[in-house]
């Protein structure tokens, strides 16, 4: 069924997102083009991490695997959220003005004039069981902060698996080297 919303500066644009009537798990992570081999032990701990951490971050130099890690476990974790499970690569982004909005593109949220993209994630996360997995975070440590403060104050069920070089630096971050 398609649904159109019309939206213009001077009409009501806050509704609640649609509900269906089954849930159904929502996998938008990247395609894997090769088989992953090995580090069972890695996963495994991740995702036990994961499970009793709302925020993780995978540290480590450039070029040890963190991305195709926390690729591997949010694949593997896509049935633990029944909400859905999205990727957003920050590597790309320079202005950390535009993290927000980078993460809500990638969820599938629409620019809307006059909403910011942080309100835009907020009301759509909201209470829903998701995990959202932020790729390259080092270079955008303090508007990626800034953006997961508002969200875990926000979204309670909301998990997030972040890589970066080095820890965001939260209260509540799990680090996992």
């Amino acid at each position: 069924e398609r649904v159109v919303q019309l939206c213009r500066p001077d009409l009501c644009n806050d509704f609640a997102p649609l509900r269906l009537r089954e849930t159904v798990v929502a996998q938008h992570l990247p395609p894997q083009l090769t088989s992953f081999v090995g580090r069972t032990a890695e996963i495994a701990e991740v995702r036990a991490v994961l499970a009793d951490n709302r925020l993780v971050t995978l540290t480590g130099a450039g070029g040890v695997g963190k991305t195709r890690l926390a690729l591997q476990v949010a694949t593997l974790a896509v049935a633990d959220f029944g909400d859905g499970t999205w990727w957003a690569d920050l590597a790309p982004v320079t202005d950390p003005d535009l993290v927000a909005a980078t993460v809500a593109r990638a969820l599938g949220l629409p620019d809307q004039t006059g909403r910011s993209p942080q309100h835009s994630l907020l009301q759509h996360i909201g209470n829903r069981n998701v995990l959202v997995v932020l790729d390259n975070c080092e270079h955008l440590l303090d508007s990626t902060a800034t953006l997961l403060t508002s969200l875990a104050g926000g979204c309670p069920r909301l998990r997030v698996l972040c890589t970066s070089r080095e820890p965001i630096g939260l209260t509540g971050e799990v680090t996992w080297r």
